[in-house]
């Protein structure tokens, strides 16, 4: 009988359930498998495709019973407006987790209403990340921008041992965002000590007005130094279909060493029909991590090509990955009616020599002729031309 298995031979059979409804059926079949089991079901936990009636009740489980909420690794979780029914809320219960969320100046009139709401699950996300003291990669959804969840990390981001003290990897997916997400949001949150990676979606930087927009076009990021710059301990960040005129500096500029930059541009919401990947910008903050950067990607999702020479990276000197677009590897020449453009530089000139992957992508007929010549240049050129290079894609 399974009942009379040893504890580790049976958690090792549950680790081969697929879902938490299983296991959470497994421990409730036999009293001896409960307080065993049921633990991992709190290990990983998926809250998208669930309302602010479910995540209500979550938080009451986790604030009553500690030793679960300890279990909590990793935790997706929607920070929206989802109409429902069935909020619960038992004071005794939540105004200690609330107290200890907001600390001594937080306006608990305000916070008592939100919770008790039915339009809004962004309250009760911060009392549910304030219960778990060992969380480890989380990922936030936002529909609507919340003055509540990212504020709230933003605020224990700043003082040591208020929380999130073990938060390795974050994500956050914007959706449905007027103008996406700026990354002012994140920059705060990138402070908490334990943090290494960290991910966007729909990070979409610049002024929406004519002047700021005016003023994004002006921006000169050679000469530009962020006000805090090497105060974050993330190595990795992430950024997809997002968009910046700055060449997201301040991002870049926030950690004390970057291992790896990956940037996937799309269009800017507000300027659907004027936006590039200004891909030359990210260059200069890209530059101060050049003893570090292991992987860097800098491409476009809808393959919109300019001609945009980025920079030499021969200097990166750990740099194993590299992935651009065509036209931005080379310095081209701008002679727009030639059909076949030319370089004024080859890939000896701007690749390092401890690069072990190179991927260029949108390739369109013009390249093909000059392309092909670096190519030659670069495989032919003897041990000394890229010795570590072992794949190398053209899409």
């Amino acid at each position: 009988m399974l009942s009379t298995l040893p504890a580790e031979l049976l958690l090792s059979i549950a680790s081969y359930l697929d879902s938490h409804t299983d296991t959470l059926r497994l421990a409730s079949c036999c009293r001896a498998f409960y307080p065993l089991l049921l633990p991992k079901v709190f290990t990983s936990l998926d809250l998208i495709e669930h309302r602010n009636g479910h995540l209500s009740y979550l938080v009451h489980t986790l604030a009553s019973k500690p030793a679960l909420a300890q279990e909590v690794r990793t935790l997706c979780v929607p920070n929206c407006w989802r109409p429902t029914s069935g909020v619960r809320y038992e004071q005794e219960v939540i105004l200690p987790v609330l107290k200890s969320a907001l600390g001594p100046d937080g306006n608990l009139s305000t916070w008592d209403w939100e919770l008790q709401s039915r339009e809004n699950s962004d309250a009760w996300t911060v009392l549910l990340l304030a219960l778990l003291p060992n969380l480890e990669d989380l990922v936030l959804q936002v529909h609507d921008f919340s003055n509540y969840t990212l504020e709230w990390m933003a605020r224990i981001a700043q003082q040591e041992s208020a929380g999130l003290t073990k938060l390795k990897n974050f994500t956050v997916v914007c959706f449905y965002v007027d103008g996406g997400l700026s990354s002012s949001h994140c920059l705060p949150i990138l402070r908490l000590p334990s943090l290494r990676s960290f991910c966007g979606h729909m990070i979409c930087d610049g002024g929406s007005s004519d002047e700021e927009y005016a003023e994004d076009e002006a921006f000169d990021p050679a000469s530009y130094v962020p006000d805090n710059v090497r105060y974050s301990n993330v190595i990795h960040i992430h950024l997809k279909s997002s968009c910046s005129r700055r060449g997201s500096a301040d991002l870049i500029g926030a950690p004390k060493s970057l291992e790896s930059f990956i940037f996937e541009h799309s269009d800017n919401p507000n300027y659907a029909d004027d936006e590039r990947i200004y891909a030359a910008r990210y260059y200069p903050p890209l530059r101060r991590h050049r003893e570090t950067l292991q992987t860097l990607t800098l491409t476009d999702e809808d393959n919109n090509h300019e001609y945009d020479y980025v920079g030499s990276f021969a200097g990166f000197s750990a740099l194993k990955e590299l992935r651009l677009l065509a036209s931005h590897i080379l310095d081209w020449n701008q002679g727009w009616s030639d059909l076949q453009k030319t370089s004024r530089n080859r890939f000896s000139d701007v690749l390092p020599l401890s690069l072990e992957s190179l991927i260029l992508d949108g390739l369109e007929i013009e390249h093909t002729t000059e392309l092909a010549k670096a190519f030659k240049d670069l495989l032919l050129g003897g041990k000394y031309r890229c010795p570590n290079l072992t794949y190398l894609e053209v899409k």
